[in-house]
């Protein structure tokens, strides 16, 4: 089959060069903080106002002293939750915490042929995400902010959006998060199974981007739509690729367990047996520039489902997800790719357990097939606040750039050869 280009990227990646040179999309560290410290600052302050110009410096510093001392009696009369230090208002009807995220981790990948840095290994941060989460209105408002800095880019906004939660249990939202799309995406970077979600699901997953979303809890259904940017349209203007984008799911739990079961993919020893299944769908469409004569302005179709089903039992899980594509733009002919990711894990010990993944992934265009093997296992320090992950991983088929997903790992094969071997060693720290 005569091999054709690889399908164009949309979203914020195609124009990551140009938007960080013009400052679009981009949250500087010292402006993110200085919003952060604004931010607290307001939710102190709990409706007073500075606007008087009566205040002098003298009687600013006297109140912001105040409320310093109100705060930190806050902290210290048993407002942490967990591992984040959380300061509640005086009546309880606001909240925030302080939380955080950071997963270092070593890489050795290995690679056959001529032509390739055949060994390639060192240290790097996958994710530093510090952030700030809370409510108002008695839970009824809700806001949440984390910033991320990933490999060797800057700190940039990742999510940012406020909500309300209503009493029936149906909760609005509006910003910039990851809609409801794929199982692996509702799982938190911060409780994977492996020490990253497979390269199968990076290149079908719908991503971050911006738009308003409801979600629905009845009993043991939930319901996800979006509606909004497309694809990977993290911190974009709308002048970017997509014009619209839409996603919905719905999952369906069975056996034990409340929803907070399934907020990761193991089973804990002497747990009884819990099943999910979900599907989802998403579409975007606007304009890209498909045939590179530098204008955006080739009409595109991006279309994505999924289907996945998942099991915990008592020390044990399995997981297993089909993703699919249909990608049509102008000048080019329409692509249909699809995708499997297969996973397993077992307790060996109360805080150790050992797992298996398989990913892969081809289209109907030339552009090379994905299939990978990993093994690893899981050291739970802490739960998964301070846990150690080791895998390997092992590619059957050469790692092509349509597929390849270097913060995973891969690194795009030398022509025609494959065997392509990595291990990741990522410790985690959550707070």
């Amino acid at each position: 089959m005569q091999r054709r280009e690889t399908i164009p990227r949309v979203g914020y990646r195609a124009q990551a060069g140009q938007d960080a040179e013009r400052g679009v999309g981009c949250v500087r560290a010292d402006s993110y903080f200085r919003t952060v410290l604004a931010g607290v600052a307001a939710i102190g302050v709990g409706g007073a106002s500075y606007a008087d110009d009566g205040l002098d410096p003298s009687e600013l510093l006297s109140d912001a002293s105040a409320r310093t001392s109100l705060l930190a009696s806050a902290a210290s009369s048993g407002a942490a939750s967990g591992t984040a230090l959380e300061l509640v208002s005086a009546d309880g009807s606001a909240k925030v915490k302080a939380i955080g995220q950071m997963q270092f981790r070593h890489v050795y990948n290995h690679r056959n042929g001529s032509g390739v840095d055949q060994d390639d290994f060192g240290f790097e941060f996958r994710r530093i995400r510090p952030g700030l989460s809370g409510s108002l209105q008695d839970g009824k408002i809700l806001f949440y902010i984390v910033a991320e800095s990933d490999r060797n880019a800057p700190l940039t906004l990742n999510d940012a959006w406020f909500g309300y939660k209503a009493d029936n249990g149906d909760r609005f939202r509006a910003g910039q998060f990851a809609p409801g799309f794929t199982r692996e995406q509702l799982v938190s970077s911060k409780r994977r199974l492996a020490s990253d979600n497979t390269v199968a699901h990076a290149f079908f997953n719908f991503g971050r981007s911006q738009g308003v979303d409801w979600q629905h809890t009845s009993g043991d259904w939930k319901t996800f739509v979006f509606i909004g940017d497309g694809a990977g349209e993290r911190n974009t203007p709308y002048t970017m690729d997509a014009d619209y984008g839409a996603t919905a799911r719905v999952q369906r739990k069975f056996g034990e367990g409340d929803w907070k079961r399934h907020d990761d993919f193991i089973g804990k020893p002497g747990e009884t047996t819990a099943y999910l299944v979900g599907a989802g769908v998403s579409i975007a469409g606007g304009e890209i520039d498909a045939d590179s004569d530098g204008m955006r302005d080739d009409d595109y179709y991006d279309f994505r489902y999924t289907v996945d089903a998942g099991v915990e039992g008592d020390g044990w899980n399995a997981f297993a997800a089909f993703f699919g594509q249909q990608f049509d733009a102008q000048t080019m002919s329409e692509v249909n790719t699809y995708g499997v990711t297969v996973q397993g894990g077992v307790f060996v010990t109360d805080d150790v357990d050992i797992f298996a993944q398989y990913a892969w992934a081809d289209d109907d265009a030339g552009n090379g097939e994905l299939s990978i093997i990993t093994a690893g296992f899981n050291k739970y320090i802490k739960g998964h606040t301070i846990k150690l992950t080791v895998d390997a991983n092992v590619a059957l088929e050469p790692i092509t750039a349509n597929f390849s997903s270097g913060s995973r790992g891969t690194l795009v094969d030398a022509m025609g050869e494959d065997g392509q071997f990595f291990i990741r060693s990522q410790i985690q720290l959550l707070f």
